[in-house]
């Protein structure tokens, strides 16, 4: 006859008393609550190497993913009863059903739903929360009878309260099955499951029922591995359903407990926090400790307990050494009470290829110690070392961007890209590099597109190649393989844009891949790609821009923008690049600077170019200025044009005393229905400018208005008041129109 041992998932108590149950009971064989056909996972799992916590991770084969988790900690029953079965020498296996049929069922939320109406009813019931319930009525528990008399009776509440569940029903049916096969095999069997499952299946018998409902399973394509996992994910807070509240602490309740000195967690707690508290600049004195220590019995006392429960301590703490703010502590309490523990796992012990890859990149890149929870920089530099002496340590760092760009590729997000401190050290790379266990899951999903990073990240270009219908986006896949350092990806991206260069493209969309194309020109000799099949394209492309921009430029404020990003990608790519054409863009702008029927914003933005290398005369400057801002010209042209000019080189823009002169004197001459559009210009056009360009501007305006500076800086510089940001806030919710 079998026995049964009814858990709470991560509970301390449980993990200890699993012990003394299959000591007492000396089964045949040890069935675990856990998808049966992952059995052989066991061994790798209880590996000597493994430090956890750790998960077995099931998914399926075909996208979108679906997963499936059973995490474990050192204080897991679970895990307790694989380690004595292992050290007995009895089997060991799992004994619900196969991971293809758990992730073929669409339950488990309602599931999760249900979980959470049964323990509320619980807690209505006890006048407590069911963390506080459990930790005083079990977790504080020292004798074997009467824990294993209270999981049982805590067992049968749960499912008094729940309601009728297929999906479980099918599972209780599946594991009913499994005990009988397991005891026709083996012998004896110890079951443990959760407490809910216990009620439905100790001391039923398996019958035609179970045989009938269990033979034929709804099963999808799965595969299986282990995983490292963390501490926080296994916190309630990370959303796992199952999870622990508090694993750090609960780790210090199991080491106590092994230790038979459970009265000696509160003061550890509580010491851990103000040493945390001490540790970052705070105040936390030992009679504060003290204090809190006596307040946590206290509060113990009041509600029932025998020793402080964490709810207890949590209160104790807030008041003593949080001087009654939650806030003051809240730091140290994730620190104390969750922790930023993560399992590790021996190589070989993984069982998928892209797994196994990762796990050999990050030794051969030496990149180990950021496999941590905590967030830590990693900077390169990617120019050739030549202090050293071999081929690989003297491009290390070349190749960790390669590595981190083809995570990124393949969806792993294992590191962040941070911007540059400088625009031009295309040598230098930053990156915020940090691991959790959803970078394990998205690493398994990217088992479906290869079997290595590498092949993963090459499977999603050539995906997005495919998918690519403009030339610009073409050419952000192509830069991004360059990233990745795959040379077939660039082979195969720069036939791409060639074959789209050929066809029609719009200016905007030509001018993005210009500069697209430029920075990969510009950048990839430090990655090593040969820059030489890329001018031929941009020269083509160049050539097809300056031919149709003009007419681009006619057009609505929408396209406007797309056209002034245009014209900066390529007024960059031309002062980059000797190959292109500088006069004929030159004179192509000119066109534009002084043409009457382009968008002024785009007018404006090509003057500003032309005048940020001197590729414009002063009088000409000077002339299409007097003609932009003057009555001849409509108020909101004139305003965007000035927010076009003031686009790039501000610096420059600010010396010229003459452009504040015509500025001034065309607002003065407006009435007040002209000023309404000319004001959301000009407000769109100044909150670009910074606090300092504001005060030269207001030396320039003072000079103009014959005031002081002083005084032009307090009125530009002045909050603006209610009635004024009502008035604007009016205006921004009037209709100009394209203005």
């Amino acid at each position: 006859m079998a026995e049964y041992y009814g858990v709470r998932h991560l509970s301390p108590a449980c993990a200890y008393y699993v012990r003394e149950f299959l000591d007492r009971t000396a089964p045949d064989i040890v069935l675990i609550e856990g998808p049966s056909d992952l059995s052989a996972l066991i061994d790798g799992l209880c590996g000597r190497k493994v430090r956890l916590p750790a998960a077995i991770l099931a998914y399926t084969t075909e996208a979108p993913v679906r997963t499936v988790m059973y995490p474990m900690a050192e204080f897991s029953p679970e895990y307790q009863a694989m380690l004595w079965a292992k050290k007995h020498s009895v089997p060991v296996e799992f004994c619900d059903l196969p991971s293809g049929s758990i992730l073929a069922a669409e339950e488990n939320e309602r599931e999760a739903a249900d979980g959470e109406s049964i323990y509320s009813k619980l807690e209505k019931l006890t006048g407590l929360d069911t963390d506080t319930f459990w930790e005083y009525r079990f977790e504080h528990s020292e004798n074997y009878e009467d824990f294993i008399a209270a999981a049982e009776e805590y067992g049968r509440s749960i499912r008094e309260f729940s309601k009728s569940d297929e999906h479980n029903e099918l599972r209780e049916a599946y594991m009913r099955r499994r005990i009988a096969e397991s005891e026709e095999k083996y012998g004896k069997a110890a079951v443990i499951t959760g407490a809910f499952h216990t009620s439905g299946i100790k001391n039923i018998p398996f019958t035609e029922k179970d045989f009938k409902l269990t033979e034929k399973l709804n099963i999808v394509g799965a595969k299986s591995t282990l995983m490292p996992y963390s501490y926080y994910r296994l916190s309630s807070r990370s959303g796992y359903g199952a999870g622990s509240k508090a694993p750090a602490y609960f780790e210090l309740l199991w080491n106590n407990r092994i230790r038979g000195t459970l009265e000696n967690t509160a003061p550890e707690y509580l010491s851990r926090l103000a040493a945390y508290q001490r540790g970052n600049g705070f105040s936390a004195s030992s009679a504060e400790v003290i204090e809190a220590q006596r307040l946590g019995e206290t509060l113990a006392a009041m509600r029932g307990g025998r020793l402080p429960a964490l709810s207890d301590l949590r209160d104790a703490a807030v008041t003593c050494l949080g001087h009654g703010s939650f806030g003051e502590i809240s730091l140290a309490c994730a620190d104390v009470e969750i922790g930023t523990r993560i399992g590790e796992l021996p190589e070989g012990t993984v069982c998928t290829s892209v797994q196994e890859d990762f796990m050999h990149q990050l030794k051969e890149l030496k990149l180990e110690r950021f496999r941590t929870a905590s967030a830590q920089e990693l900077d390169l530099d990617l120019r050739e070392n030549l202090r050293v002496k071999s081929e690989k340590s003297a491009f290390l760092d070349l190749n960790r961007s390669f590595f981190m760009h083809r995570l990124r590729q393949a969806g792993v997000n294992f590191g962040e890209k941070l911007a540059a401190a400088q625009d031009n050290a295309t040598w230098s790379e930053k990156w915020m590099v940090s691991w959790t266990p959803e970078t394990e899951i998205q690493i398994v999903e990217a088992s479906l597109n290869g079997d290595t990073v590498e092949e993963a990240a090459r499977a999603s270009l050539d995906m997005k190649l495919i998918n690519s219908e403009d030339l610009s986006t073409t050419a952000e896949t192509l830069y991004t393989a360059m990233l990745c350092g795959l040379p077939d990806c660039i082979k195969t991206a720069v036939s791409a844009v060639q074959k789209m260069a050929a066809d029609c493209a719009s200016p905007s969309d030509e001018g993005r891949t210009i500069g697209t194309l430029s920075a990969i020109v510009r950048f990839g000799s430090i990655r090593k790609l040969d820059p030489e099949p890329l001018t031929g394209i941009i020269s083509q492309l160049f050539l097809k821009f300056c031919l149709q921009a003009y007419s681009a430029c006619i057009c609505d404020a929408g396209a406007a923008e797309d056209m002034i990003n245009a014209a900066a990608a390529v007024y960059d790519a031309c002062l980059a690049h000797d190959f292109l054409d500088s006069g004929r863009l030159r004179k192509l702008l000119s066109e534009i600077a002084d043409s009457d029927i382009v968008n002024p914003l785009v007018s404006g933005f090509a003057c500003a170019l032309l005048a940020e290398k001197g590729e414009i005369s002063p009088d000409k400057l000077s002339e299409l200025v007097s003609r932009r801002l003057s009555k001849g010209t409509p108020p909101a042209e004139g305003a965007a044009w000035f927010e076009g000019l003031a686009r790039r080189n501000r610096r420059s823009l600010i010396g010229r005393l003459t452009l504040w002169e015509k500025l001034c004197g065309f607002i003065r001459g407006l009435d007040d229905e002209e000023f309404k559009p000319v004001l959301i210009a000009l407000r769109r056009t100044f909150a670009e400018f910074t606090p300092a360009e504001k005060n030269d501007i207001a030396e320039n305006i003072g000079e103009v208005l014959g005031i002081s500076s002083q005084q032009a800086a307090e009125i530009i510089t002045a909050e603006v008041t209610a009635e004024e940001q009502q008035t604007i806030d009016e205006l921004d919710d009037f209709d100009f129109g394209d203005i």
